[in-house]
């Protein structure tokens, strides 16, 4: 028995209700079931029951056994005093609150159909590639879009959430959190921990002493990742001399990377590391505060466009390595790369600021640039559109495969509003 399908059966009240006893004995009215606590403490507040004619108001608790409320060690938790009904499947022990009175207890086992069981059984168990692919046209258009639209905020938040932590990382260092999370997905995918890692060795609040400079920019992103140890050619010495005096006047020995963190495998010249360098320091050049330009309330999809829109330096325009030319001059980031940043890096640190800073607009926002990007085509975004789902923006398509990873692959039915309505 699972918690989950606890919460469900006492949410739906899919149990026989006549002639209702506690374990005591006690004739049992349920009155109002409460409402879903998504905070810490019990699990629904703002309750009643009636026991031997006296109504009482307050939470409810649900366990599997009755014994989970010492282990959970409720009792000496302040939170759980107004706790008025403990719902269990199984009966155990008697649980008494911190006052020592004991605290009604309703258990579920012999009351419950077999019938909620086979439901349940029969959706998780499903051998398709989600628990409810055969029965998801059964389900009202809006119950799909709700769901949806909420797998897409969890999404939103989640990564919103390493922001947060970078952020404290950083000792609230704002400008630092953000450089660190656009470096990082400099990486798309391959390269990300290299490039969180020259953005941990590399401070942006040094950085920004060379902004006006694109030669010493990229001195230092060159050097600090471990390209210059074997750079070649005039321009390559020349780095490398600007590094080693960069070097000594920062203290930078002890930062420096190896270059065998990077990774160059499977990927074309355009998508290297060391063309991603190139295209950091333009960006830097003209932009004194990512965060600003990240979290600014009147930045819009082609205010960002133009953000991310960089023109190498002049070696660099011929170059993707040191001495290896390229067959065509370098046209700067990619129109699907941006994209991939500002879905990466601006909108969860617009999420993120907006809950930092209480500003719901900057939501909005987040949610306005998702909508003005076309959706991802993959396996997943396919998926859904044959079973008739609409994926055409990048809110669309960062909701299905959030939803598609977090609830379906891990068969949280009783979790997703699809799988809710199916099992009521």
């Amino acid at each position: 028995m699972k918690e989950e399908l606890l919460h469900h059966i006492w949410q739906f009240q899919k149990f026989r209700k006549q002639s209702v006893k506690t374990t005591n004995g006690e004739d049992l009215l349920l009155l109002n079931k409460g409402f879903i606590n998504s905070d810490s403490g019990p699990d629904f507040s703002n309750a009643r029951i009636r026991i031997k004619d006296i109504e009482w108001a307050g939470h409810v608790e649900i366990h599997v056994k009755s014994s989970d409320w010492k282990r959970h060690k409720h009792g000496a938790d302040k939170a759980y005093d107004n706790v008025i009904l403990h719902v269990v499947w199984e009966y155990d022990e008697p649980i008494f609150a911190r006052d020592g009175k004991e605290i009604p207890c309703l258990e579920l086992k012999d009351i419950t159909p077999e019938e909620v069981f086979k439901n349940y059984q029969s959706l998780i168990n499903s051998a398709d590639r989600i628990p409810c692919e055969r029965q998801f046209n059964d389900v009202s258009e809006l119950v799909k879009l709700t769901m949806f639209d909420k797998a897409l905020m969890q999404r939103l938040q989640r990564k919103a959430s390493i922001i947060h932590q970078r952020l404290e990382e950083n000792k609230g260092d704002w400008e630092e959190a953000v450089y660190q999370t656009l470096l990082t997905n400099f990486g798309f995918k391959l390269n990300n921990e290299a490039f969180l890692s020259l953005a941990q060795n590399l401070p942006f609040r040094l950085l920004r002493k060379y902004q006006s400079s694109i030669f010493q920019l990229e001195a230092l992103l060159f050097g600090v990742a471990g390209f210059l140890e074997e750079a070649q050619g005039k321009y390559g010495e020349k780095l490398k001399a600007e590094y080693n005096f960069l070097k000594a006047k920062h203290g930078l020995e002890q930062n420096q990377m190896l270059v065998v963190q990077w990774k160059f495998m499977r990927t074309r010249p355009g998508n290297f590391p060391t063309v991603r360098l190139v295209q950091i320091a333009g960006i830097l050049v003209k932009q004194k505060s990512f965060f600003d330009v990240f979290t600014s309330s009147s930045s819009t999809f082609e205010d960002l466009l133009e953000f991310f829109k960089t023109e190498p330096s002049e070696y660099w325009q011929t170059h993707y390595h040191f001495e290896k030319t390229l067959n065509s001059k370098t046209q700067g980031i990619g129109k699907n790369s941006v994209e991939n940043l500002i879905v990466n890096s601006v909108v969860p640190v617009k999420i993120a600021f907006a809950h930092y800073s209480d500003r719901a607009e900057l939501t909005d926002q987040a949610i306005q640039l998702l909508e003005a990007i076309p959706a991802e085509n993959n396996r997943i975004t396919r998926f859904w559109k044959g079973l008739g789902l609409t994926v055409d923006k990048m809110s669309d398509s960062q909701g299905s495969i959030e939803l598609y990873n977090e609830f379906c692959l891990k068969k949280k039915c009783l979790n997703c509003g699809i799988g809710v309505e199916l099992l009521k």
